[in-house]
């Protein structure tokens, strides 16, 4: 593989070899242009969540005297909270247990605070649910095809690299959003998050009751293409370090930050589509017409699902804090006629601050403090043998909606409850890179003075070959060290000036690239 950076603008679209690499990889996020010129073109579109309901009707505060998620008093400023009112439509008719039914669950929420961005006014602070039932959210469809982003419509296809010879594999941005949850439970107790909730829409140009049945059967592209039914996923996914650039422009300064990304998916569920809620206030087919007025009668008309184990989240030190949410569509092969899409779902963002693009609002705030919050999938598609080859990338809303999407949140909440600490958290192990059947570590320290060290596990003795880069592209420095079998730690000298600079590690065996930061 090469991992050469060969201009600036290859910063942004890095030079693709004879095979993608995942960020899961290399722990650094490689920008694709095509990705965001197709979303360029996105028209935000302000919905009425209350459609059908009278128009006098206006939503209420959860709490008129205080605010509901500042009252749990362990909430970030950037996180807000209400709970499920209990309704006919929240309470599960065949169970008598209390708990079984998505009334009374808490809901979380992110949005902007002073602990992400210093200059967000306090009056932010716990703002998403309260925000949301008076400004409403956006559904975002496409410009030139009128079909939603944040769904399970493939939009593309969109290629890899314009610049490689091989225009067999392609992007599509669509199949599943994702959103990161920092979460750091009251003193003394456990954070639990017992599933995830979502606002799903459907076939939204349909007119009457159509868009509430659906009717799309099995599809070929997966991840569940067996199960005879289409599927929609819940998942909570671990998190990892990468590294982003942050930048505006290609000719700017790189503008590095440490951010994440969505890896192993710990906790699933899964329904098919003709279980699942849709969110029009209708009553006909999957639709859910609320009971209670107000904004805060929308939350009757989530869909939800529940892990089979509920995940904790301790204060030990050595516990995982941050997780990804996500919903995952079933993928249909979008060529070749093979797959049926009925039923176009979509998802939607906000709260709706600003109606225009001109429109200020002091809640707004750019995901850019630990980047990668917000996720939109992007699977990867090789159209000569008609399968996905990397069906589970992500593409960070950052980049993707950069005029007004990184500024918002989706309607994606985890379902979460505080008890008593039970020690069965997932512990944080030392990030770990593997490519081929080689394993390297995260470069230490980073930022570094004038000393590099890296861990390696080789299979077998070997040379590796670490060649130091320049953000342009322009070669530094290289070194060659002996490894023997199993774990290695090889030191480089860095007689290099203050700045970012591209790693690359490389052997017979395997190879990787990490961002290094270098001051003086």
């Amino acid at each position: 593989m090469r991992y050469l950076v060969v201009t600036a603008l290859a910063l942004l679209s890095w030079s693709w070899a004879q095979q993608y690499v995942s960020p899961r990889q290399t722990r650094v996020f490689k920008r694709n242009p095509q990705i965001e010129a197709i979303t360029r073109n996105a028209k935000w579109v302000l919905i009425d969540l209350d459609e059908g309901r009278p128009s006098g009707t206006q939503p209420q505060r959860r709490i008129t005297s205080t605010d509901f998620g500042a009252s749990l008093g362990w909430l970030a400023p950037s996180q807000d909270a209400d709970t499920v009112p209990t309704t006919p439509n929240t309470i599960d008719p065949n169970n008598p247990n209390p708990l079984a039914g998505f009334a009374g669950d808490t809901l979380l929420a992110n949005n902007a605070g002073e602990d992400i961005d210093q200059t967000i006014s306090s009056a932010c602070h716990h703002s998403f649910f309260d925000s949301l039932y008076v400004r409403l959210a956006w559904r975002v469809p496409s410009a030139g095809t009128f079909i939603h982003f944040f769904g399970n419509y493939l939009h593309g296809p969109i290629p890899l690299d314009p610049n490689e010879d091989d225009p067999d594999t392609v992007y599509y941005l669509g199949g599943g959003i994702a959103e990161r949850y920092d979460i750091t439970p009251p003193a003394n107790s456990s954070v639990y998050i017992k599933g995830i909730a979502t606002q799903i829409l459907n076939n939204f140009y349909l007119g009457g009751t159509a868009r509430c049945s659906t009717s799309t059967g099995e599809v070929s592209g997966g991840p569940w293409p067996s199960d005879n039914v289409y599927t929609i996923g819940y998942q909570l996914l671990d998190t990892i370090q990468i590294t982003y650039d942050v930048r505006l422009r290609n000719n700017d300064p790189p503008d590095l930050r440490d951010g994440s990304y969505p890896n192993q998916v710990v906790a699933e569920v899964t329904k098919p589509l003709s279980q699942v809620r849709i969110s029009y206030d209708v009553n006909a087919g999957q639709c859910v017409e609320q009971v209670i007025s107000g904004g805060r009668g929308r939350i009757e008309r989530l869909d939800y699902a529940y892990f089979t184990t509920p995940v904790e989240i301790t204060n030990d030190p050595d516990c995982k804090k941050s997780f990804y949410a996500a919903v995952r569509y079933d993928l249909y092969l979008p060529v070749g006629n093979v797959d049926q899409l009925n039923d176009t779902l979509f998802g939607l963002i906000g709260p709706a601050y600003r109606r225009t693009e001109q429109e200020e609002h002091p809640c707004l705030t750019g995901d850019t403090v630990n980047p990668g919050r917000n996720m939109v999938l992007t699977p990867i598609f090789d159209l000569n043998n008609v399968q996905f080859i990397y069906p589970d990338e992500w593409y960070p809303q950052y980049f993707a909606f950069r005029n007004r999407g990184y500024d918002l949140n989706f309607l994606l909440f985890p379902i979460i409850y505080v008890g008593q600490t039970a020690g069965n958290c997932l512990t944080v192990s030392t990030p770990v890179v593997r490519n081929g059947a080689m394993a390297f570590s995260a470069p230490y320290p980073n930022p570094a003075v004038d000393c590099l060290h890296l861990n390696v596990e080789s299979p077998a003795a070997t040379t590796l070959r670490l060649t130091l880069y320049t953000s342009e592209g322009r070669l530094v420095r290289s070194w060659n060290r002996t490894l023997q079998s199993g774990t290695n730690t090889v030191a480089v000298d860095l007689e290099v000036p203050a700045g970012a600079y591209l790693l690359q590690a490389q052997s017979p065996y395997g190879a990787a690239t990490f961002w290094v930061n270098v001051v003086k």
